[in-house]
């Protein structure tokens, strides 16, 4: 399996898709299993913890399969779960990233005030370990995009909602050009992790409704910063 070096600012969402690139092209076949992390961090030249990242992308899309104590594989057609179909559908699409975030804001904000009604204390303790994860990749120079994107995953999974959680899992990658390393400036950083803080804290504290609204005003936010960055580069040209 050939693999280009990644540029770091794709980080692992280009890993994922030059693993879906191997797979559309039949380099990589259904039942195949992938190298290991670190041979893949190798030929990637990237961490093995980002080539983790895109391969759990992958993985909650569909398009590969964890086995434990065997590896990870190239689903099979009868493997790929009903959220992997609905991904490639709306990546098909190639929608506008407006239409992303309406689709974000109609769910999410019902997502956390369920995580804080129903999330067990494991769920609670994952997303507080996800925040430190989080504030150490930033402090450290790190965008974070990875683990800003686990970390909705992680909330989805809270909600103990398992349709929720699913649909969460299959528009990830639709999802994540919202997070594309082109819009993560400074400010969204901290932006992004001062909304967390409150998420996490309304969560664990049981109040759905200050989650319902943190998670409002953080796609809200989200969204300003992104769109005014990008009328602020138009009016440069």
């Amino acid at each position: 399996m050939e693999a280009k070096p990644v540029i770091r600012k794709y980080i692992s969402d280009e890993i994922v898709n030059q693993i879906r690139e191997m797979i559309d092209h039949g380099r990589l076949k259904p039942g195949d299993r992938l190298p290991a992390e670190r041979k893949l961090a190798e030929q990637f030249g990237v961490s093995r913890t980002t080539v983790r990242e895109g391969i759990k992308i992958l993985s909650e899309s569909g398009l590969l399969t964890s086995r434990q104590g065997a590896g990870t594989f190239v689903s099979r057609p009868d493997d790929v779960a009903r959220g992997g179909l609905l991904i490639d559908a709306i990546l098909a699409g190639n929608h506008d990233l407006q239409d992303v975030f309406e689709v974000r804001k109609m769910l999410e904000p019902e997502i956390a005030a369920l995580a804080a009604r129903s999330g067990s204390p494991d769920a609670k303790t994952r997303l507080e370990a996800i925040l430190m994860e989080q504030e150490q990749a930033i402090n450290s120079g790190d965008s974070g995009a990875g683990i800003d994107q686990r970390f909705h995953q992680a909330l989805a999974e809270a909600s103990g909602n398992p349709v929720l959680r699913e649909m969460v899992s299959a528009l990830h990658e639709g999802f994540s050009r919202s997070r594309a390393e082109e819009v993560q400036s400074p400010q969204r950083q901290k932006a992004s992790l001062a909304a967390h803080r409150a998420i996490v804290e309304a969560v664990r504290n049981g109040h759905a409704m200050q989650a319902e609204r943190a998670m409002r005003e953080h796609l809200d936010e989200v969204e300003r910063i992104i769109f005014d960055n990008q009328r602020g580069a138009y009016s440069r040209r």
